[in-house]
């Protein structure tokens, strides 16, 4: 069972305050239960992709399973994708559009490697219904909706301040140290590598500038040898200004942006291990409504109230089988977010790997070019006169 997705194109649709983004995604299954085909195209915008993971969210995180994030809405590329008139044609629009096509390429990508969400009936229709789907109204920024989800997380903080969790649990206990370590250390990787992308475009421009510098001087220079000299070495920073901006988009691709969907990771992680903390504390608040029920029916008893007593045993019992319940869902939980969290370590080693591979073997091709183009202009030092 295996699931290929690629985000293959994208167009603008609509104009104006309508505008908006539709990607093209491309399927490829096999031996998929659900799937009548091997192969779809569909198209579908950014706010369906947001629909998708809030549906998965609130079917399987409860359940403690891992549904990765979507990438964030944007305010400033909602502005641009409506402000400017046509496809592509402005160059910060296509830029966006590019970045976001990756990011939405890997979120829909890791829900594929997943074996239960690639069987879900929502991201089935989602890869190959051929037509719009309806519109979630949970995807916009001020839906009602997402007015209630955060006050609903609100509540959550304030739950878990009032009733915290006495964790018993040594492998809980280390994996949410594990993941609070983690986090930190990616946010220092990703703060360190958005410098170096911000630092090699800095450096671009600037030897951009000095190849212009240099290109005036030569065409002021009345030595004709080193008129010459200084126009190759004008050249030389012009190419060297053409490769530090290509290792700024190499940095930012191959290494920020798959270091920014490890942090979204972590985030998630947390929100399942907190799953698992309201599991916790919805057992023990049947476990202490039992509790209670139990001391009333021993008063009764001793009061010698037999009959409110027998009448009193119902309620006993269903409180006794409503807090075995929480308690198996408790164990369920955290059986399944062991394995989630046993699967995940797995494919971030992979992941991380991968991407510094990729992203070392194209630093070794760019410093390549650097090398050739000095060699090149090596040789033009050599016609250099200079009168003692």
């Amino acid at each position: 069972m295996s699931a290929e997705i690629a985000v293959r194109a994208y167009e603008k649709r609509g104009e104006g305050i309508n505008a908006y983004l539709v990607y093209k995604i491309e399927t490829k299954v096999s031996e998929v239960p659900g799937y009548t085909k091997d192969h779809f195209e569909v198209w579908r915008r950014f706010s369906d992709f947001l629909g998708l993971r809030e549906k998965l969210m609130m079917k399987y995180q409860h359940k403690g399973v891992i549904v990765p994030l979507a990438p964030e809405k944007s305010i400033s590329a909602l502005t641009k994708t409506k402000l400017n008139s046509s496809n592509g044609e402005d160059g910060s629009t296509s830029d966006v559009a590019d970045k976001r096509s990756r990011q939405l390429e890997r979120f829909l990508r890791r829900i594929a490697a997943h074996e239960e969400l690639i069987k879900d009936c929502d991201v089935r229709d989602f890869l190959s219904f051929d037509g719009p789907l309806p519109k979630a109204a949970f995807t916009s920024a001020l839906s009602g909706t997402s007015m209630k989800k955060m006050f609903k997380s609100f509540g959550d903080v304030l739950s878990k301040l009032a009733f915290p969790m006495d964790e018993n649990d040594r492998w809980f206990e280390q994996a949410n140290s594990q993941v609070e370590e983690l986090d930190e250390m990616l946010v220092r990787l990703h703060t360190a590598i958005d410098h170096l992308v911000f630092t090699r475009r800095e450096l671009s421009l600037s030897d951009d500038q000095l190849s212009k510098a240099l290109s005036m001087l030569a065409s002021c220079e009345e030595n004709t040898a080193l008129a010459r000299t200084l126009s190759k070495l004008a050249e030389t920073h012009e190419n060297l200004a053409i490769a530090e901006r290509h290792e700024a988009e190499q940095d930012s691709q191959q290494l920020a942006e798959p270091i920014q969907e490890q942090l979204q990771l972590t985030t998630v992680l947390k929100e399942v291990f907190y799953e698992r903390v309201k599991s916790w504390q919805n057992w023990q608040t049947h476990q202490q409504s039992l509790t209670r029920k139990r001391e009333i029916k021993t008063r009764m008893d001793l009061a010698g109230k037999g009959d409110k007593a027998a009448q009193f045993n119902e309620e006993v019992k269903e409180a006794e089988n409503k807090a075995d319940q929480m308690e198996k869902e408790f164990l369920a939980m955290s059986k399944i977010i062991r394995e989630e969290y046993d699967r995940y370590c797995k494919q971030r080693r992979e992941d991380i790997k991968h991407a510094l591979i990729e992203y070392l073997e194209s630093m070794i091709e760019s410093e390549g070019r650097v090398h050739e183009y000095w060699e090149r202009f090596a040789p033009e030092t050599k016609s250099i006169v200079t009168d003692r």
